[in-house]
């Protein structure tokens, strides 16, 4: 079994940690100063779990997905979507799944890369973490180098922690909402599937609007909402911490962000109705679908069909993570 390996960056505004498995980017500590501190990113209950394949096993954190989205369609699919054959069976991609290896270290950055199967279009993925001297944040890059050119569904996971003592999404101005096409967990799902929506307060259900706007919620659930034409930096507050968090990055690549809510509602292992985390995910993907099916043409989020790499013109994708005392 492969040791997963984790290297830790140390600075005067906090502390990072980044694993071999996914290149995922957690836990992170940020000190803002008078004594406070905020640990925002989401660490799975089970921690490291060899039973689990691929990043099941030691899920946590941030990482970059390409190409992003499940390998398995849905059940409920409204009618006017076509079936498609994803490339691979990686969840989320190759690169989510498997091992990077460190390429090299100073004390305020880690340079992280990963090589692709022979026979696909991407050859090599490299990730570079590093954090502001000056401030409570990290700046993160990724660089894709392609074989061949091809249009991919991609995005970011960033996936943060939700406490009992709660979190509050400020979120960010945006043009609206649209619900996952089909229950995201059947039997279990609150949101309404295919519907639009104006605000994350308002998200319709079979009782009325729902606020997600605070969690956890009171009932258990899980739940996938794309946040279309996002103008960040997206907030998130943590009141107990005393912190607000902020994601960044740029919406010319990435127009969108994914909330996952995951609020108790998977009972299977290894969730067992214990796991509480929210992504917001900047995307260029038709939800996590992309991989799986070709929706309407109608559909609002029909275009986002992903990102263009090309040959011998590596693309590089910046983003950054922050928090600030509120």
């Amino acid at each position: 079994m492969h040791t997963i390996d984790r290297w830790t960056l140390k600075w005067e505004h906090g502390e990072a940690t980044v694993q071999s498995l996914g290149a995922m980017l957690g836990p992170v500590r940020f000190d803002l100063g008078g004594g406070k501190s905020v640990s925002p990113l989401y660490v799975a209950p089970w921690k490291d779990d060899a039973r689990w394949p691929g990043m099941m096993r030691a899920l946590r954190g941030e990482w970059p997905c390409l190409p992003f989205g499940t390998v398995n369609a849905p059940e409920g699919l409204p009618p006017g979507f076509e079936p498609r054959h994803p490339s691979d069976d990686c969840n989320h991609g190759y690169g989510s799944n498997n091992f990077w290896q460190l390429v090299d270290r100073t004390s305020h950055s880690l340079s992280l890369r990963i090589d692709y199967p022979e026979d696909g279009e991407i050859e090599r993925v490299e990730r570079v973490i590093k954090v502001d001297p000056d401030a409570a944040a990290l700046d993160i890059s990724l660089t894709v180098h392609a074989r061949r050119e091809i249009v991919l569904p991609f995005a970011l996971h960033p996936t943060f922690a939700v406490p009992v003592e709660g979190v509050e999404i400020i979120g960010c101005p945006h043009q609206g909402i649209h619900s996952y096409p089909a229950p995201v967990e059947p039997g279990v799902s609150k949101v309404l599937a295919n519907r639009t929506a104006a605000s994350p307060s308002a998200l319709p259900t079979e009782t009325g609007p729902l606020d997600a706007t605070h969690l956890p919620l009171t009932a258990a659930t899980e739940e996938i909402v794309q946040i279309a034409g996002c103008e960040p930096p997206f907030v998130l507050r943590y009141p107990a911490s005393g912190a607000d968090v902020l994601l960044d990055w740029n919406t010319e690549e990435l127009p969108d962000a994914l909330l996952w809510i995951s609020n108790g509602g998977r009972k299977h292992e290894p969730w067992c109705g214990k796991n509480f985390a929210l992504g917001v995910e900047p995307a260029n993907s038709f939800f996590d679908l992309g991989r799986v099916v070709v929706p309407p043409r109608n559909h609002p989020l029909a275009e986002r069909s992903g990102l263009r790499f090309l040959v011998e013109t590596p693309r590089t994708i910046r983003y950054r993570i922050s928090a600030r005392p509120i």
